[in-house]
């Protein structure tokens, strides 16, 4: 005999399931993705697009100017942009509402004065770097500055010519930043208070435009970034200095699994970590002159990027050997995502954000639009959330709908 009293009680677990999974989706705590490695775990997106694009659902234009990215949590977007001389943390709705505002500090006066760090999103705050060194700590709910840190002075840093450009690194209840000062290269802030928790040694290097990145191993975790002259490696709960190298590489690291791809103008660098975390391999792995400010991203064995000048186009290389094995030359230099087997691609110049499709030794644009609102550099690097496809330039921010019917 069926149990038809069940039923009610079945379709209700099945709503609250389609709803937890609706929230979840809905996730990019930080900049490129909460792994740091540009890739969007959302499916059920379009595969093409109509030829003047996907259809924006908003445009705001109360951000201020910058080139960071948006943060989308608990159905709210964040980002942060220069007005006037002060840099601004903004809070929208998913339908671009104006939630609120905060005044975070002083921008950088300099050539490109712009805000560049993207906010990363925990336990329902906000943390938000300053181009000129200001760290804030910001409640997600309500625009309220829980604290506020001068990373740039307390570690006797000297922030390159353009100020600071890292989006911070929060893990295990720590903020951890590279201001590479005389005093230190790394620093770990508790998130919860601002209190100093670490400072590594210096290794007497200045900062450069990267973020860095996690990796975890056998009960240990290690921070890893690229500063002006160094990759370098340290303990995520001490902050020692586990391994450094004196390289020129200064561009978006890729983590991939217990491997990092470093990027460069003089072809791809990969450091690869033993599953303890204590043995380091650094390598050449190829010759492409990747773009200094774009993302690069995996997908299946290849990865891909796009490159710098003087050449042009966007490449796809084997992971194991550095072999090149895809190539299109009609893309200029773009910052990447990907998500559901296809990449996204925004062209750092031009402002053209195009639809590509990977196939075995191709890489196909499928389809293309150019981004009308905004000015200057397309810099910001993409986000997806929820659905929907968020791109910066300038002051605005646009969101368009990339799920299928």
């Amino acid at each position: 005999m069926k149990n038809y009293q069940s039923l009610p009680v079945k379709i209700a677990a099945t709503v609250a399931c389609f709803l937890m999974l609706q929230t979840l989706r809905a996730q990019w705590p930080e900049w490129r993705g909460s792994k740091r490695d540009g890739n969007c775990t959302e499916t059920n997106l379009l595969k093409s697009w109509p030829a003047d694009g996907p259809r924006m659902i908003w445009a705001s234009d109360t951000l201020g100017e910058g080139f960071s990215s948006a943060t989308i949590m608990n159905n709210m977007v964040f980002t942060t942009g220069k007005r006037d001389s002060i840099e601004i943390l903004t809070a929208l709705d998913l339908n671009g509402k104006l939630l609120w505002q905060t005044e975070l500090g002083k921008a950088l006066k300099a050539e490109w004065p712009e805000s560049r760090c993207t906010p990363t999103f925990y336990k329902n705050k906000l943390y938000a770097l300053v181009n000129t060194g200001t760290l804030a700590c910001v409640d997600s709910k309500t625009g309220k500055i829980e604290w506020k840190s001068e990373i740039l002075k307390t570690s006797g840093g000297i922030s390159s010519f353009n100020g600071f450009g890292e989006s911070p690194l929060v893990v295990d209840d720590k903020v951890i930043l590279s201001p590479c000062g005389k005093n230190t290269t790394f620093v770990a802030l508790n998130s919860t208070t601002g209190q100093t928790i670490w400072t590594s040694e210096s290794v007497a290097d200045t900062n450069s435009y990267v973020s860095p990145v996690l990796i975890e191993g056998k009960g240990k975790k290690l921070i890893v970034s690229s500063i002006q002259n160094y990759v370098l490696a340290a303990e995520l709960n001490t902050g020692k200095i586990l391994w450094k190298q004196k390289v020129l590489v200064n561009t978006v690291p890729l983590p991939i699994g217990n491997q990092i791809y470093f990027p460069s103008l003089t072809g791809g660098k990969v450091l690869t970590i033993g599953n303890d975390l204590n043995s380091f391999n650094f390598e050449q792995k190829d010759t492409m002159r990747a773009t200094y400010l774009g993302g690069i991203v995996q997908m299946g064995s290849k990865i891909f990027g796009t490159f710098e000048n003087p050449g042009k186009g966007i490449y796809g290389i084997d992971r194991e050997t550095g072999k090149l094995v895809a190539y299109n030359k009609e893309l200029t230099s773009a910052s990447l995502l990907a998500a559901d087997g296809m990449i996204y691609s925004y062209e750092d110049r031009t402002g053209r954000v195009c639809l590509l499709k990977p196939t075995e030794n191709s890489i196909d644009i499928i389809s293309s639009f150019k981004v009308k609102q905004g000015k200057g550099p397309a810099l910001a690097h993409m986000s997806i959330a929820n659905g929907l496809l968020f791109i910066r330039h300038g002051k605005y921010l646009m969101a368009y709908d990339i799920k299928q019917i």
